[in-house]
């Protein structure tokens, strides 16, 4: 037998050398995973050489000859703007464009794939709306000649081939909303990759004011666009687009994009759109009416395309649906069916928008009433109108919507503002007014709101601006609330000082745009601070101030004075009537609905029946009608019904008593003692003793003077049974009960008190 062994003593495992896998200590279980040689970006992903750079600008001075060759739309070639923010992004350095609409921003992004340095690279393109990835990927397709490709839930999402071909670099265009630029999936699939980091061109985002608007509501991941930076080269710049860039909001891009403020280009064209016509007016008529919108749709039309081909933009939908239905009614019968008047809004299938935006741009759809969802990005040439129904949350919303108008070469378009009368009372400069819409409407009692007293008064709808009203309505009046109402009698207003224009001011200066009397298209210039163009634009299609002969196109209709409707006559029921009504529907639901399982009331309830019994003799429909207004069954039985009443014998009407109100009686003198001589339980009186008056000697003397009283104590009376204001008491006013006034030497006629 073999004696055991004892166990070895562990020996000392030398280090491996180095760049080698280690090995494991000697009697563990222990397993060293095989360390992963991390792979280092190239220099040219982090930095480029002089070398590097220098090809790149000599690039660069052919690129307006291949944008000539190969983009054929570009008839006068690119601008010395498109140009520098080209140069810019292929260099590496961040950029931000404040451009107008239609000033060719999506050009720049495909651009810079002409050059052979850019061969293979990849532009990420960030979008805000999903109805835009489908038209801009047409876009750079067919106008450009791009492979491009759109992510969002549409195409089945970032799934692992889509990856796989984004890092591979077989699409130049990547476009993607925020929500989908920043999942897990995309992080780690792709930005994480360094694959991808080196063939990634460019963040591009356009629509970039929605960073700073949206990026703290409802685009939340708007604002976390910069994380990006965190897993790209700092060699991939982010250009920033956009139409409407105040300079709040550009400081506030910086920031949220993490830009350096010390190292980034800043082009500023400006956002102005000479060929639309800008116009405000308050609406002259109630705002359920929708009449304002009349012009729009001519009464005399022939054709459909008579109607004007507009957008409507509308950021309540509940009330886009009532403009629809006015201005419906307004189109001819015989066009009627045609769906000439379509919504268009986030809340509509993906479907139903595809389709309604190729009728719309087919021009058989004539009027888009809308939300931002419609005309963002879009690129709709015939478009001439487009109207703002209330006064819009800021002016970069409004000058969005502006921009979409007349985008068409040679066309001229309107852009119509139609805002309730109270945005010409709002303090535009809003200095030491609290905001119009966090503000809660007043109570009409002492308490206004929850749990305050008092606070500043302020009207407003959801979503309106952030002005507050602290201004008259000759203010208003001044400021041009008058202005562009059916007769045209105060169209003219004149020239005020306007208010120095703050960072501060509500809706980004957009009540001092409404309210002003000079011109709105400099109130623009000043609140976006563009430059002063070259060529002034023509002052007959400016603004409503410099040429108020604008408002001919836009006019409400006519004023409709409502005639008062006499009240219909009623008198007292008659009980007859009344039961013969209860016998008629219960024939009537025998009659026409045996099987139904509601009850005879249920047709003509009982408060029906009780009225129709005291209006008297019918003997026309008409007179039936005023007092069925609103009865649901109007139209399947108002025959039946009428035949009823007419063939009942009915009593002349019998007109009710009028209430009258109790007329108190005066007291007369004789009775005042009384009237307020104390009963049994009187309340505790104090009695006082007079002294009898001394008698003048002289009787053309001097009256004497009165009584002098003295308090002395009475005895307590016994207690009360009825409470103290309703007894009278000595000291009661006289005017509360009728009492005759005292005179000043009488004495109070208690007995036994003094």
């Amino acid at each position: 037998m073999s004696t055991p062994q004892s166990p070895s003593p562990l020996r000392h495992t030398p280090s491996p050398p180095l760049g080698r896998t280690p090995l494991p200590p000697l009697s563990t279980r222990h397993r060293v995973k095989s360390p992963r040689l991390r792979k280092i970006l190239p220099s040219s992903a982090s930095s480029r050489t002089a070398a590097q750079l220098a090809t790149i600008r000599k690039e660069l001075k052919s690129l307006p000859e291949l944008i000539k060759k190969n983009y054929t739309k570009w008839t006068n070639g690119a601008t010395q703007c498109q140009l520098e923010c080209m140069g810019s992004q292929v260099l590496g350095r961040d950029t931000v464009l404040h451009a107008a609409t239609r000033a060719g921003k999506t050009g720049i992004a495909a651009g810079p794939h002409l050059l052979p340095s850019s061969k293979g690279k990849v532009t990420l393109v960030v979008l805000p709306l999903l109805s835009l990835h489908e038209e801009q990927v047409e876009t750079f397709k067919n106008e450009f000649g791009l492979k491009a490709i759109a992510i969002n839930s549409a195409h089945g999402g970032c799934t692992k081939d889509i990856v796989r071909s984004i890092v591979a670099g077989e699409h130049q265009i990547v476009l993607i909303s925020p929500e989908m630029l920043l999942t897990r999936r995309f992080i780690d699939g792709v930005l994480r990759k360094p694959e991808f980091g080196t063939r990634c061109l460019s963040v591009f985002i356009d629509e970039a004011h929605c960073v700073s608007h949206w990026g703290d509501s409802f685009h939340k991941k708007y604002g976390s666009i910069g994380i990006t930076r965190a897993f790209l080269p700092r060699a991939v710049p982010i250009i920033a687009v956009s139409a409407t860039l105040t300079p709040r909001v550009h400081d506030n891009l910086l920031v949220k994009l993490c830009i350096d403020p010390k190292n980034y280009l800043y082009v500023n064209i400006g956002n102005d759109r000479p060929t639309v016509a800008h116009i405000v007016r308050a609406m002259e008529h109630p705002m359920n009416s929708h009449r304002d919108l009349d012009f729009l749709v001519d009464e005399d039309m022939v054709s459909p395309r008579d109607v004007k081909k507009a957008f409507v933009y509308s950021d309540d939908t509940k009330e886009g649906a009532g403009i629809i239905d006015h201005l419906n009614d307004r189109v001819h019968p015989d066009f009627r069916s045609r769906g000439l008047v379509r919504p268009y809004n986030a809340s509509m299938s993906r479907e139903y928008r595809d389709a309604v935006m190729l009728l719309f741009r087919a021009g058989i759809v004539r009027i888009l009433v809308c939300t931002d969802t419609a005309g963002m990005g879009c690129d709709l040439p015939d478009v001439n109108i487009v109207v703002q129904w209330k006064a819009p949350a800021n002016m970069s919303s409004w000058i969005q919507r502006l921009g979409r108008a007349a985008r068409g070469l040679g066309r001229e378009g309107l852009a119509v503002m139609l805002v309730e009368k109270t945005a010409f009372e709002v303090n535009a400069t809003g200095k030491e007014v609290t905001d119009i819409v966090s503000t809660p409407q007043p109570a009409r009692g002492r308490r206004a709101g929850r749990g305050g007293r008092g606070g500043a008064r302020g009207r407003g709808t959801r979503g309106r601006g952030r002005g507050g009203r602290g201004n008259s309505k000759d203010y208003a009046v001044l400021h041009g609330q008058r202005r562009g109402t059916f007769s045209g009698k105060d169209d003219k207003i004149s020239s005020l000082p306007e208010p120095e224009i703050s960072a501060d001011a509500p809706g980004e200066g957009l009540y001092i745009y409404i309210q002003s009397t000079t011109c709105q298209r400099a109130i623009q210039t000043a609140i976006f601070r563009n430059k002063t163009p070259d060529v002034a634009v023509d002052p007959l299609k400016c603004c409503d101030l410099c040429n108020p002969h604008l408002f001919n196109r836009t006019r409400p209709s006519k004023p409709i004075r409502a005639s008062r409707q006499q009240a219909a006559k009623k008198g007292l029921p008659v009980d007859s009537v009344r039961e013969s009504l209860w016998s008629w529907r219960r024939a009537i639901k025998k009659q026409k609905y045996p099987r139904a399982l509601f009850a005879p009331h249920a047709i003509l309830n009982d408060d029906t029946c009780k009225r129709l019994s005291a209006i008297g003799p019918v003997t026309s429909r008409e007179q039936l009608s005023q007092h069925m207004e609103g009865w649901a069954r109007w139209g399947a039985l108002s025959d039946e019904l009428f035949t009823c009443m007419s063939g009942l014998d009915i009593p002349t009407l019998v007109p009710r008593p009028r209430a009258r109100a109790p007329v108190a009686e005066p007291v007369r003198t004789s009775d005042a003692s009384a009237a307020i001589r104390p009963g049994p339980n009187a309340p505790p009186a104090v009695a006082f003793a007079a002294t009898p008056a001394i008698a003048h000697p002289c009787p053309s003397g001097p009256p004497p003077p009165p009584a002098k009283r003295h308090r002395v104590d009475t005895p307590q009376p016994p207690a009360r049974s009825a409470p103290l204001m309703s007894l009278p008491t000595p000291h009661t006013p006289a005017s509360s009960h009728n009492f005759p006034p005292m005179a000043a030497n009488s004495y109070y006629p208690y007995q036994g008190y003094c």
